[in-house]
């Protein structure tokens, strides 16, 4: 039987203007950095791996160049105290970190990749406009959210990393499916999984940050592009109704407080 674990591994108070453009202005939001484990008859699938907690700690000596991009704009925002890291979250659920077989990432801004080190046994599965912008994106604010500490070991031999051109179904039966939704970043993608009790669920990641975006397409304003992400987020919408799924926004606080707290998962 297939079961979705939900995990936090940091809070982020995002100015909510930056999430959702002009709304809001000057209020703060405490949005979330959540990965997701799909444990699945054939293997187990992580689901982006969230922030690293040593990135927040010491953001100067992170990785080979540092993130000084972060500690400029969001060190005073992103508290991991009491959270779990990925991998000590894969752990407490019950699970040895080396047995996860893939690693779907989203996206590879900081908050999504933080924890990729944390599993080097596993096949990671990212969209291939994904992994050629990470290393030159051209918009500053997105420069600042791609650290090459997080994401740097893909390119080496010791990583095993499928480059996805679209569509993927990982295990050939339907239930674990990527599926592109660019625009929050070129190579962002969502995973639907179905569930025997629940149904078909969407980790939607950001392609909209609140259910209120979703709902009234409202874009943060450094999304890569806003008409592709309008154009995602219909997407979602669409695949929703046509297949009566839940919808999970990787920073809706209340979609996540609305899932089980682990150890128990959606069946």
């Amino acid at each position: 039987m297939t079961e979705l674990y939900a995990f936090n591994t940091g809070d982020w108070a995002y100015e909510y203007s930056s999430m959702l453009r002009l709304k809001n202005p000057g209020e703060r939001y405490p949005s979330l950095c959540p990965c997701y484990l799909i444990d699945h008859p054939e293997g187990l699938v992580l689901v982006d791996t969230g922030v690293s907690h040593d990135l927040v700690a010491n953001p100067a000596e992170y990785g080979a160049y540092g993130a000084p991009g972060f500690a400029d704009f969001a060190a005073d925002d992103v508290s991991v105290e009491g959270r779990p890291s990925a991998a000590d979250a894969v752990a407490d659920a019950g699970y040895d970190t080396s047995a996860v077989d893939y690693v779907v990432l989203t996206h590879l801004h900081l908050d999504h990749a933080g924890g990729i080190t944390e599993f080097p046994d596993a096949e990671f599965l990212v969209q291939r406009d994904e992994l050629a912008y990470a290393w030159w994106p051209a918009d500053p604010v997105q420069r600042r959210l791609y650290v090459e500490g997080d994401f740097g070991v893909l390119r080496t031999p010791d990583y095993e990393v499928t480059e996805l051109t679209g569509r993927h179904d990982v295990f050939g039966d339907g239930s674990v499916r990527c599926v592109p939704t660019p625009g929050h970043s070129p190579g962002h993608q969502s995973v639907v999984v179905d569930l025997p009790e629940t149904g078909t669920v969407v980790l939607a990641g950001d392609t909209a940050f609140t259910e209120e975006a979703v709902e009234r397409d409202l874009q943060p304003p450094f999304a890569w592009d806003t008409e592709a992400a309008l154009a995602s987020t219909r997407r979602i919408r669409d695949l929703a109704r046509r297949e009566d799924a839940d919808v999970v926004l990787a920073h809706d606080r209340e979609h996540h407080e609305d899932l089980p707290t682990p150890p128990n998962a959606l069946e």
